[in-house]
């Protein structure tokens, strides 16, 4: 995170040098940028995109590096590292034609505990993901960002009033829902790294108070593996009354036990908590499952924030390499049959060699109001969200790794896509090589966004893998960019 070219996916480090790598054998930079400018202003980042293209060069965009996707490296090229665009400005009364009330601009630097503790000292709360160390101005806002405050208030971008940004061709502008719209439209939901640099984020906070919230676990150890799973069934069928009460789950699950970590339950006193989890719990009894239950009142977002997830800039949620994602309708989850569909799909991607638990969020993102932006479609529709992870093993060969990346590109993925049609795939939490990326990462609002794309960045000088207007280029083997349909050994960047 604090590293200027490091970055948080060690798929895209590749293996040409370790700390053991001996001395007589070469030791190369390997994927990595070779040159980087330590944003502060609007004009170092006019000054990297005039070097940039002067020389011919690839230019990156980073911020906190965590990135699944390499979009915030490339070998030989010049990275724009806004991470230390950290201020934060408190607006007590933001006033436009489209909101009136409470805000907060954020450097594009800025963490999510960041942010939080800044909201917190004024009595608000602010969207942020599960990860306290992501940069909520960067990806995390850009790509959609959901949260486990998101059935009350929408995603991070829903949440978004106006993007600082610098254009390639060296604007300075701000955009909004009334200046610069469709800008503003693409920034938020429609990928980071391609439209604009953003320097910086203004967005909705929000009143905080009294949040109650649980941790809930059954196992197949009384009723086996059979009666486990198909418990887990029906815990998904039961969450559409808890979501669409402004409430949300987080948890994992592995092939013998369901964690939730963190039910979220916004203005819900301990009586009501109670009563919202009590279909679950006479679910599982009536199965013969004794659930854990441990119910927590906290007096606002942050306290309930550290109980479940982690205190300040720590958490626990490891990093996956081999990442991929789904937002799972509705509609799935609530026809027995479909839903019978994807609960074998979740206990065979649980079972699988190399792969962790698997995190998913129960949520409702139709009850919030939000602005008309680029979030992928999909999220509207889904009850779930749910990712599969395989990890890095450091001390695994080149080839093992190769292998489970190919098992979750053309294995995985497409086992979840098969039982969850009309889904998609968070672009944030996602497989570089993952098919149909423009379909699946970004749904109908595709073409829209590459008309944006092209007319912002006509040359395509802002390039990240799988983003908005990516197939202008190919990326070699050894990583170099040539623009497509043209010769390797042409044009390359």
């Amino acid at each position: 995170m604090n590293d200027p070219s490091d970055v948080f996916n060690m798929w895209f480090k590749n293996y040409t040098c370790s700390p053991f790598t001996h001395r007589s054998q070469p030791c190369e930079l390997g994927n990595l940028v070779s040159y980087v400018i330590d944003v502060s202003s609007a004009d170092d980042v006019r000054a990297g995109i005039s070097f940039a293209r002067e020389h011919n060069i690839r230019l990156v965009i980073k911020n906190t590096g965590h990135d699944y996707m390499g979009k915030s490296t490339g070998k030989g090229g010049l990275s724009l590292w806004t991470h230390h665009l950290n201020s934060i400005e408190h607006i007590p009364e933001y006033t436009s034609s489209h909101y009136r009330g409470p805000a907060m601009k954020l450097g594009a630097g800025v963490q999510a505990f960041e942010a939080a503790a800044a909201a917190h000292a004024t009595g608000h709360r602010v969207l942020t993901g599960v990860c306290p160390t992501v940069g909520i101005a960067g990806g995390y806002s850009q790509g959609g960002g959901h949260s486990i405050m998101s059935g009350l208030y929408g995603l991070g971008a829903d949440n978004v009033l106006e993007w600082e940004v610098v254009t390639v061709d060296g604007r300075h502008l701000v955009a909004s829902p009334s200046q610069h719209a469709d800008l503003y439209w693409a920034l938020s939901g429609g990928g980071p790294g391609t439209f604009a640099i953003v320097l910086s984020m203004t967005t909705r906070v929000h009143p905080d108070g009294l949040v109650s919230g649980a941790t809930l676990t059954f196992d197949d150890s009384a009723v086996g593996n059979d009666g486990f799973w198909d418990a887990v069934g029906a815990f998904h069928q039961l969450t559409p009354d808890f979501v669409d009460a402004g409430n949300s789950f987080f948890y994992l699950i592995t092939n013998t036990a369901l964690t939730v970590y963190a039910a979220t339950m916004p203005g819900i006193d301990a009586t009501g908590a109670n009563a919202l989890l009590q279909p679950f719990l006479e679910d599982l009894k009536a199965r013969g499952i004794s659930p854990n239950l441990q119910l927590h009142v906290s007096k606002n977002s942050r306290e309930h924030f550290t109980t479940h997830i982690g205190p300040g800039d720590e958490g626990w949620i490891d990093y996956a390499t081999f990442s991929g994602s789904r937002m799972i309708p509705r509609t799935v989850v609530t026809d027995a049959v479909s839903n019978a569909v994807l609960t074998q799909a979740l206990r065979n991607i649980s079972q699988a060699e190399g792969y962790g638990p698997i995190p998913c969020e129960a949520l409702n993102l139709r009850r919030a109001p939000h602005p008309d932006n680029a979030v992928h479609p999909a999220w509207r529709d889904a009850l779930l969200f749910c990712v599969q992870g395989g990890s890095w093993d450091p001390s695994g060969s080149p080839e093992e790794m190769a292998r489970r990346h190919d098992f979750a590109v053309n294995v995985m993925q497409p086992m979840i896509n098969a039982a969850t049609p009309n889904g998609g795939i968070y672009l944030n939490e996602a497989n570089y090589e993952v098919k149909d990326w423009q379909h699946e990462l970004y749904g109908a609002n595709y073409a829209r966004l590459l008309e944006v794309k092209r007319k912002y960045d006509p040359e395509a000088l802002l390039y990240a893998k799988t983003s908005v207007g990516s197939e202008a280029w190919v990326e070699a083997p050894d990583f170099r960019l040539c623009r497509a349909k043209t010769s390797l050994r042409h044009e390359g960047l």
